[in-house]
């Protein structure tokens, strides 16, 4: 996870330094010393992620979500 939010920050660093200096600017030196893509303030990287795998299992497992399925099937109440 800490490889992915560096890499998206290093990206994003590179395209608002193009952007600066495609409008003529030129950044100080002083303060390109103070960024780099390694911050990591405010990315929470021990909480939890929650999915809603049953709205994706048939696509991402097929043949656990089919399984799944069946299990289900062979659960449920007979209908009166």
């Amino acid at each position: 996870m800490c490889n992915a939010v560096m890499a998206w920050n290093a990206k994003h660093i590179q395209l608002g330094l193009e952007r600066i200096l495609a409008n003529g600017q030129e950044p100080p030196a002083l303060d390109l010393r103070g960024i780099a893509p390694t911050e990591m303030e405010g990315t929470n990287l021990r909480g939890t992620f929650e999915f809603n795998l049953d709205r994706f299992a048939q696509r991402i497992m097929p043949s656990s979500a089919r399984a799944a399925d069946d299990r289900l099937l062979r659960q449920a109440k007979p209908l009166a």
